[in-house]
C-alpha cells in the first residue's frame, strides 16, 4: 500500500573518490570505503533514519519511513553533523594505518514523496523531487559541507546554525532552490533554571490549595523544558517544613525498571520518616513493607506485582500520613513508562482519605499521557525576567543594555536567564561571545574549566544525571575533591544527599557528554560496566564500533552487551514488565546474529514477548527461526521451548497441536530440570483436556503447572496456570461455592497483576452464576483494573468474553449483546477459531433468548464432525435453540439430542445442564411436552448440583410455563 508522507532525505557522497583509487591498493581502497559506509550507516539508524541505498561511493537516507516523527528534518539534520564528526575519529585511524584521508558532502531535503507502508520494504521505498534536490544539494557542496534545502530550514527553526548560501539553480528545476549551509543544531531539551525564585504566585497557590485540601487526584506541572518546573517544585517544597516529602525522575532512555523513579521518590519519604522518628518497628514489620522492601526499593521494579507494589505504598504512605502530610513527586514524566503512569494513578485512587499528594511535571506534549489536575507554566513575563536578571548577584557589574540583551535572548525561560548570567560572570564579553542558543552557553562554559573540574565533569556525565562521588572518582584521574567543589560552586552540580550529586540540568548533562571524545565515552562506559550492566556494556560497544575498531576486544564487548540485555529482558518477562522486556530483547537482537552463541536465547526471549503482547507473526517468524538454529545446534532444549511457544500461538482450526508438543516436550524439560518448561507444558496438556471437557483431569494438571511455575518464578506461567484453573473451577464438576472459595484461596496467596487478573475473570462468572451479582461485578472491575497497562493481548481479548457471561447470567441481555459483538469482533482479530466459535456461541444464544434469530453466518453449519465433546454438545444446543426458534422441530429435536449425547462424554454439569435445557426447548417446538418437563427436571438437577441457581431457576421457569 502507497502514502503521500513529508519525509526528509540525506544524500552523503565521498569527495575525490577517483583520486583516492589512483593511490590506494583496490583491495585496501575497498575495505577503507566499506568502513565508511559501516559509520555513515551507524549514525544514520542512531538517529532513527533508513537507509535506502548505496549509490557508487553515495549513501541514500530516509527519515520519516517507515514512522513519521515531527522531528524528521531534525533527526536528519543531527545525522549529517555526528557523520561529519565521525569521519574525523575515522580519519584518524585511517591516516595512521592507510596513510590517507576522507572527505564527504552531504545534502538534506524535506518534501512530499510517496512511499511504502509496509515495514521492511527495502526496494523502491520512496519516489519524489524531494530525492532529486536532496542529490543535487549534496553536489553543490563542498568539503566537509552539508546544503539544506529552504524546508528543511523552516522545519528546523531556530535550533539551526546556519549561513544562507543563496538561490541554485538545480538540474531539473525549473525554479532556483534556495540552500543553506547548515554549521550545527541547538538541542531543544532545556532545564529549570535556579535562584533567585521569581514570580510563580499563580501556581504557588494551586499547588497550596492541593496540599490542602488532597482528594487522591495527583497534580501535574506542565512546561516546556527550562520553563522552571523543576524550580518551581522546589520552591513550593522547601515550604513544607513538616511534610514528608520524596522525589523521583524520569529518563529517556529503558536502561532500568519501569517503577525506578517511584522507587527513588519513596526511599527519600522513608529517609525523611525515619528523621522524624516515623519509621517504627511496627511499621517496619508489615506486610505492605515486607512487599516494597524485597521488590520496588531493592531494584526499582514491581516485585511480584506492579498493582500490590502499589498497594503497599499507598498503605505506607497512608500509615505515615496519619502523623505528617506526605508529597510524592515525580520529574520529567514525559519518559516515565506506561507502567508508571498506570502505578500512580493506581496509588492516588487509594488515597482519597488521606494527607497524600502526589505531584507529576513533564513537557506539554506529553501532559495527555499524565494523570491530575494541570498547572501550566508560562514563559516569565518581561517584568518577572527582569526582577530576576537584576536579582541574579553576577549581573550587578553589568549595565542595563546588557540586562536588556540577556533578557531578550532569555525570552523568559529562567535556564536561559540563569546560563546567559552565568556566563558574564565568568568573563565572557556579552557582545562579542554570546552563543545564539542555550547548548552554546553550556558548552562555552564547561570548555572553560580547569582540566581537572571537566575530566570530573565528564565523568559525571557518563555515570547519568545523579551521581555517586567515589563511582566518579574512579573514573576521573585526580583532583576529584576540589574539581566538586569548584563545580558546586560554579552552580553545575548540586548536592543531593551523602555521596550522591546531580547536574543542575538534564541539558548540561547532554552537553557535557557530548563532548566527550566517543574512544572516552566507550573507556569509561566499559569500566562502569561490571558482571551485567546491559546499558553501559551497551554503549562501549557502541562508541567502539562508531570508531570503526573492528578488534576481539569490541567483538567481546558485543557479546557482553547481548548478554546482559537478554538476561534483563528475561528476568523483566518473569516479572510480566512487558515493555521493559521488549525493549531490552530488541536491543539484545540488534548486538547479534545467528552464528553468535547467544542469539538463540535472545531471539527466543524476545519472540516470547511479542507473543505475550500480540504481535504474533513477528513473535512466531523468529521462534521459528530459534527451532531452525537449536535443530542445527543440537540444542534440543532450546528447540523444545521455541516449538511449544509457537504450537501453543498456532490457531489451526479445532486441533490443539501445543498438547501434542508437550507430551514430546516434557521427558527434555523432566531430564533437564527446567522448571519453566515443565510449567508450560503441563498448562497445555490442561488446557487440552479442558478443551475436550475433562475438567477434573485438567486441575490435576494445572496444580502441577503451578508447582513448577512457583519453582520457576515465572509470573506469566504463574498466571497462566491459575486463570486456566479458574476455567476449570468454573465448568468442573467442583459445586460453585467450594470453587469460589479455591479461587479465593488462591487470589489470598498469589500477588502477580496477571494472575489476579486471569482468576478473577472466571471467579466473577462463577459469583454470577449463584445470582451474585454485586460480587461478580466488583471481580470484573478488579480484573479490568489490574489488566490496564499490562500489555498481554491475551487479557484484552478475553475480557468482554468474560464480562458478556455476568451481563447475560444476570439477565442483561442487551449488554451482553454488545460485549460480546465486541469479543467477536476481538477474537477474529487475534485470528483464534476457537474463541471465534465461541463468543459466536454465546452471542447467538443471547440473541435468541430476545427472540432473535442469529444470522446464519454467526454460528456456521451444524455439523459438529471433528469438534471434541464440550465444543460439539454447545455448537450443537446453539444450532438446536436456532432450529427450535425458526420452527424447524423435527430438526432441533434431532440436533439436541445429538448435543446431549455429547455433553455425556464431558465431566461439566454446566455443560450438561445447557444441553438438557436446548433439549427440553427442542421437545417444546415439537409438542413434547411431557418429554420437555423431563429434560428440563434433569436440567435442575445438573444446574443444583454446581450450585448455578440463575439456570436452575431458568430451567424451573420453563418447567412451571409448561
Amino acid at each position: 500500500m502507497e502514502q503521500r508522507k513529508l519525509v526528509t532525505v540525506l544524500f552523503c557522497d565521498l569527495v575525490g573518490s577517483t583520486e583516492l583509487a589512483g593511490v590506494l591498493e583496490p583491495e585496501t581502497l575497498r575495505s577503507v570505503v566499506l568502513r565508511y559506509f559501516d559509520m555513515a550507516r551507524q549514525e544514520i539508524k542512531a538517529h532513527g533514519g533508513t537507509v535506502e541505498k548505496f549509490i557508487g561511493d553515495a549513501v541514500m537516507a530516509v527519515f520519516g519511513v517507515p514512522v513519521v516523527h515531527e522531528d524528521d528534518a531534525r533527526r536528519a539534520a543531527t545525522a549529517a553533523l555526528d557523520m561529519i564528526a565521525s569521519l574525523a575519529e575515522l580519519n584518524a585511524e585511517l591516516e595512521t594505518s592507510v596513510g590517507c584521508r576522507l572527505a564527504v558532502r552531504i545534502g538534506v531535503n524535506t518534501g512530499e514523496v510517496v512511499t511504502t507502508t509496509e515495514e521492511g520494504a527495502n526496494q523502491n521505498l520512496i519516489a519524489g523531487e524531494v530525492v532529486n534536490v536532496a542529490a543535487r544539494l549534496e553536489q553543490h557542496a563542498g568539503a566537509g559541507e552539508i546544503l539544506i534545502g529552504p524546508v528543511t530550514r523552516a522545519l528546523l527553526g531556530g535550533s539551526a546554525v546556519v549561513e544562507e548560501v543563496g538561490e541554485l539553480s538545480l538540474k531539473g528545476k525549473r525554479d532556483p532552490v534556495t540552500a543553506f549551509r547548515l554549521l550545527g543544531i541547538r538541542p531543544d531539551t532545556q532545564h529549570e533554571a535556579e535562584s533567585p525564585f521569581v514570580g510563580r504566585e499563580r501556581e504557588l497557590a494551586l499547588l497550596d490549595a492541593a496540599f490542602a485540601r488532597p482528594d487522591g487526584q495527583p497534580v501535574t506541572v506542565s512546561g516546556e523544558a527550562g520553563i522552571g518546573k523543576t524550580r518551581l517544585l522546589r520552591e513550593w517544597l522547601s515550604a513544607k517544613e513538616d511534610a514528608l516529602i520524596g522525589t523521583g525522575r524520569c529518563h529517556p532512555y529503558c536502561d532500568r525498571a519501569s517503577l525506578m523513579p517511584l522507587a527513588h521518590a519513596l526511599r527519600r519519604i522513608l529517609d525523611a520518616a525515619a528523621s522524624f522518628g516515623l519509621l517504627t518497628e511496627e511499621l517496619v514489620s508489615e506486610p505492605s513493607y515486607g512487599v516494597l522492601r524485597s521488590g520496588l526499593l531493592l531494584d526499582g521494579a514491581p516485585g511480584h506485582s506492579a498493582s500490590s507494589t502499589y498497594a503497599a505504598i499507598a498503605a505506607v504512605l497512608a500509615r505515615l500520613a496519619a502523623a505528617r502530610p506526605v508529597v510524592l513527586v515525580l520529574d520529567d514524566m514525559h519518559w516515565a513508562e506506561p507502567m508508571l503512569i498506570d502505578g500512580i494513578t493506581q496509588i492516588a485512587n487509594a488515597q482519597r482519605a488521606h494527607r497524600v499528594l502526589l505531584v507529576c511535571s513533564g513537557r506539554p506534549d506529553h501532559a495527555r499521557t499524565l494523570p491530575g489536575r494541570a498547572v501550566n507554566l508560562t514563559p516569565l513575563s518581561e517584568v518577572d525576567a527582569t526582577r530576576l536578571a537584576a536579582g541574579l548577584v553576577e549581573l550587578q557589574s553589568h549595565g542595563q543594555p546588557t540586562l536588556a540583551r540577556v533578557i531578550d535572548r532569555a525570552e523568559g525561560n529562567p535556564l536561559y536567564l540563569e546560563q546567559l548570567v552565568a556566563m558574564l560572570d565568568d568573563g565572557a564579553d556579552l557582545e562579542q561571545q554570546l552563543p545564539v542558543t542555550v547548548t552554546a552557553v553550556l558548552a562555552a562554559r564547561i570548555d572553560a574549566l580547569r582540566p581537572d573540574e571537566r575530566m570530573f565533569l565528564d565523568a559525571a556525565a557518563v555515570v547519568g544525571r545523579e551521581f555517586d562521588v567515589r563511582t566518579v572518582e574512579a573514573l576521573a584521574e585526580s583532583g576529584a575533591v576540589a574539581a566538586l567543589a569548584e563545580l558546586t560552586r560554579r552552580g553545575l552540580v548540586e548536592p543531593v544527599s551523602g555521596q550522591t550529586y546531580r547536574f543542575r540540568s538534564g541539558l548540561l548533562r547532554e552537553v557535557t557528554y557530548q563532548g566527550i571524545s566517543k574512544r572516552r565515552r566507550a573507556q569509561w562506559h566499559e569500566e562502569l560496566a561490571p558482571g551485567s550492566a546491559g546499558h553501559h556494556l551497551e554503549q562501549a560497544y557502541l562508541y567502539r564500533q562508531g570508531l570503526g575498531i573492528r578488534d576481539d576486544h569490541t567483538a567481546a564487548l558485543r557479546g557482553k552487551a547481548a548478554r546482559a540485555l537478554t538476561e534483563a529482558a528475561r528476568n523483566a518477562m518473569a516479572r510480566a514488565d512487558l515493555s521493559w522486556s521488549e525493549n531490552l530483547g530488541k536491543r539484545a537482537i540488534a548486538y547479534s546474529t545467528k552464528d553468535d552463541p547467544w542469539w538463540t536465547e535472545a531471539a527466543q526471549g524476545l519472540g516470547e514477548t511479542w507473543l505475550a503482547v500480540g504481535r504474533t507473526a513477528e513473535g512466531s517468524e523468529l521462534l521459528r527461526d530459534v527451532m531452525a538454529t537449536a535443530a542445527a545446534t543440537g540444542d534440543n532444549l532450546a528447540y523444545a521451548h521455541a516449538r511449544l511457544q509457537v504450537d501453543s500461538h498456532s490457531q489451526t482450526g479445532w486441533w490443539f497441536p501445543a498438547a501434542d508438543t508437550a507430551r514430546e516436550a516434557l521427558p527434555e524439560f523432566e531430564a533437564a530440570g527446567d522448571q519453566l518448561g515443565l510449567a508450560r507444558g503441563y498448562v497445555r496438556l490442561a488446557q487440552e483436556q479442558q478443551f475436550l471437557g475433562s475438567h477434573r483431569t485438567a486441575e490435576q494438571l494445572l496444580e502441577q503447572a503451578l508447582r513448577h511455575a512457583e519453582a520457576a518464578n515465572a509470573a506469566p506461567e504463574h498466571a497462566m496456570a491459575l486463570g486456566a484453573l479458574g476455567i476449570s473451577l468454573w465448568h468442573g464438576p467442583i459445586p460453585a461455592a467450594d470453587a469460589v472459595r479455591r479461587c479465593r484461596q488462591l487470589l489470598a496467596t498469589r500477588e502477580h497483576d496477571v494472575a489476579i487478573v486471569t482468576l478473577n475473570y472466571p471467579l466473577a462468572n462463577l459469583l454470577a452464576l449463584q445470582g451474585l451479582e454485586d460480587e461478580a461485578r466488583a471481580c470484573l472491575a478488579t480484573a479490568d483494573r489490574f489488566a490496564t497497562g499490562l500489555g498481554f493481548a491475551e487479557a484484552a481479548v478475553l475480557a468482554p468474553l468474560f464480562a458478556a457471561g455476568v451481563e447475560a447470567l444476570a439477565g442483561r441481555l442487551p449488554a451482553a449483546q454488545r460485549l460480546l459483538r465486541e469479543a467477536v469482533q476481538l477474537c477474529r482479530a487475534a485470528g483464534d477459531p476457537r474463541l471465534v466459535a465461541t463468543a459466536s456461541r454465546d452471542l447467538a444464544r443471547v440473541l435468541l433468548r430476545q427472540g432473535v434469530c442469529p444470522e446464519p453466518e454467526l454460528l456456521g453449519p451444524a455439523d459438529a464432525s471433528g469438534l471434541p465433546p464440550e465444543q460439539a454438545a454447545d455448537h450443537l444446543g446453539a444450532h438446536a435453540r436456532t432450529e427450535a426458534a425458526k420452527g424447524n422441530a423435527a430438526m432441533a429435536l434431532s440436533l439436541a439430542e445429538r448435543a446431549v449425547a455429547e455433553s455425556l462424554a464431558t465431566d461439566s454439569p454446566i455443560t450438561r445442564a445447557i444441553t438438557q435445557l436446548d433439549l427440553a426447548i427442542a421437545c417444546r417446538a415439537a409438542g413434547h411436552r411431557a418429554t420437555a418437563r423431563n429434560a428440563a427436571v434433569r436440567a435442575v438437577t445438573w444446574f443444583d448440583g454446581k450450585g448455578h441457581s440463575v439456570g436452575a431457576r431458568t430451567a424451573t421457569e420453563f418447567m412451571d410455563a409448561l
